[in-house]
């Protein structure tokens, strides 16, 4: 619905990203369930999705910039498998929005504090597991 109802309409900038980020939500939260064939194929998707959105341009503290860093994050380490790609692009989502977030007004501060701190506690847990793979099984 997404790509033929929106998509494929004039569609840029805040609002492309905000719908392809969308897509690939979707295609993750179908991979975290799927097997074999299809599997590959929701991963292929999820991921040419989130590098679209990825590659649209928006300012660093974007709440839709800053979601899609942490649900492309997500996408890496819980589907992929690759922890690195996922601490990767959460720290440099987050070191650019840093790098950035006094130059906000309020409420855009406060959009966007709530997805950083999203990061910080991903990137805190998935540090943690890479130098205890065994805490996981010590719950």
């Amino acid at each position: 619905m997404i790509q033929k109802q929106v998509l494929a309409k004039s569609c840029e900038g805040e609002p492309k990203a905000f719908f392809v980020k969308m897509k690939g939500d979707y295609y993750r939260y179908v991979a975290e369930n799927a097997k074999g064939d299809n599997l590959e194929r929701v991963k292929q998707e999820a991921l040419k999705a989130y590098d679209e959105a990825n590659n649209i341009t928006l300012p660093p503290c974007n709440p839709i910039k800053l979601g899609l860093a942490l649900n492309f994050s997500v996408f890496h380490y819980e589907v992929m498998k690759n922890h690195k790609a996922a601490c990767d692009l959460a720290d440099q989502a987050l070191q650019d929005a840093l790098d950035k977030i006094d130059e906000l007004e309020e409420d855009d501060f406060r959009d966007a504090k709530s997805i950083i701190e999203l990061l910080k506690e991903n990137l805190t847990l998935w540090r943690e597991e890479e130098e205890d793979p065994n805490q996981i099984d010590d719950l």
